[in-house]
């Protein structure tokens, strides 16, 4: 009887090796969830930080033939304010007024940024059309 219950905590702590190596695994750069988007910079699953934060530069590459899923997409852009605006309740702050598709962050405070800073908004990926997207809700901070 006691050889059972051996074998089965055997067993037991093999299955358990090898699901701490599966969790490993998945939790390194190669599989990744903030690899969701190859090749579309910016982008990544909720809560999670990209590879490659986007730029005004390289935002039509990432937007370019997207299709948004079901689920929550977030999208990280650095680049210079062009827009600080509030209605009293929610702070408005955009990005990348020279390019085809300018950035709008939702977001509860300016944090003392000014038109002209050099920004990194991350939130939650809304496409409006071919030329706007809005992050709401949005986190933005000094780059």
């Amino acid at each position: 009887m006691n050889d059972r219950f051996e074998q089965a905590g055997r067993r037991r702590a093999v299955i358990a090796l090898v699901a701490a190596a599966a969790v490993s695994a998945l939790g390194s750069p190669a599989f990744s969830q903030d690899d969701l988007y190859p090749g579309r910079p910016g982008l990544v699953g909720p809560e999670g930080t990209p590879p490659e934060i986007a730029t005004c530069e390289t935002i039509g590459k990432t937007l370019d033939g997207f299709k948004p899923s079901r689920d929550r997409v977030d999208l990280w852009i650095s680049g210079p304010l062009t827009l600080v605006h509030t209605d009293k309740v929610l702070w408005y702050l955009a990005v990348c007024p020279d390019t085809d598709i300018r950035v709008m962050c939702v977001t509860y405070s300016d944090n003392g940024m000014k038109v002209g800073d050099q920004v990194v908004l991350a939130g939650a990926l809304q496409v409006q059309d071919r030329k706007h997207a809005v992050l709401d809700p949005c986190l933005a901070s000094r780059d």
